[in-house]
């Protein structure tokens, strides 16, 4: 069961610049047609151990688990449905900070990683997540992606609406997101925002053409929502493009993940 897939990815995945409130961060994780671009209060990133680490609050919404986190002993126990209409769970994980075993289903194993706490919250290996939970997990080397194949039944409402019936013929597959930049202001009213900074690259081998493409943002926070980002530049092939969120308003405060999908107009 612990047969996990190894993260050989050799660059540094995640920078913080304190001084300007930035995180900084390269798109690796795919969740069925749409990259992680965000999770509060770091994205995804690779360990000294080459293990990919998400954090557990916004990878339970993603993936329909239920999690019970016990502070004093900063153990957390996951569980997931096989099928949403049954009336109990079938798989369990339990996994505590600091501590390299984990418990899955009642049976203790030793993982090559251990569980971390940043900022409250806690990060864990995908790889035990989703091997424990039959999760289809797939690695690209070459573009440095893990992808999640997930029955979009298990997926936040609006997702799975979008996916199924608005936005399955609309998908280019030519345009990758590589790199964001997530930076937060503070108001003189005391509320705190967030800007999207997202980096795109074509690896197709057409031009793309201004306006006809767009980038729709899923972005939890306080709401489920969306924004759709046109791009505004021609971008030959192997040429990267930029586009942000701002002036549209995000509220950092309770931001938990953000979701990002190409599509032609």
């Amino acid at each position: 069961m612990l047969s996990l897939i190894v993260l050989l990815i050799s660059v540094p995945t995640l920078t913080v610049s304190a001084s300007n409130n930035t995180l900084n961060s390269t798109v690796i994780l795919k969740l069925n047609q749409f990259y992680v671009v965000y999770t509060s209060p770091l994205a995804p990133y690779v360990d000294k151990e080459n293990r990919l680490m998400v954090p557990l609050r916004s990878l339970s919404n993603l993936l329909s688990t239920d999690v019970t986190y016990n502070a004093a002993n900063k153990t957390a126990v996951i569980s997931r449905k096989n099928d949403l209409n049954a009336s109990e769970k079938y798989y369990t994980i339990k996994m505590e900070v600091g501590k390299n075993k984990v418990e899955i289903n009642g049976i203790t194993s030793e993982m090559d990683t251990i569980p971390t706490l940043y900022k409250g919250s806690m990060f864990v290996p995908l790889s035990i997540i989703t091997t424990a939970f039959h999760i289809d997990t797939t690695w690209d080397k070459s573009k440095n992606i893990v992808n999640l194949n997930v029955d979009p039944a298990y997926l936040p409402s609006g997702v799975v609406s979008d996916e199924l019936h608005f936005l399955s013929d609309k998908i280019n597959e030519d345009i990758r997101p590589i790199k964001s930049s997530v930076m937060t202001q503070t108001k003189s009213n005391g509320t705190h925002l967030a800007n999207v900074r997202l980096t795109a690259v074509n690896e197709g081998t057409t031009t793309v053409l201004s306006n006809d493409l767009y980038l729709h943002f899923y972005v939890q926070d306080s709401n489920f929502s969306f924004i759709d980002i046109a791009n505004k530049s021609l971008t030959e092939p192997g040429k990267t493009f930029t586009v942000q969120t701002a002036p549209y308003t995000i509220l950092s405060d309770s931001l938990q993940y953000i979701l990002v999908g190409v599509y032609n107009n």
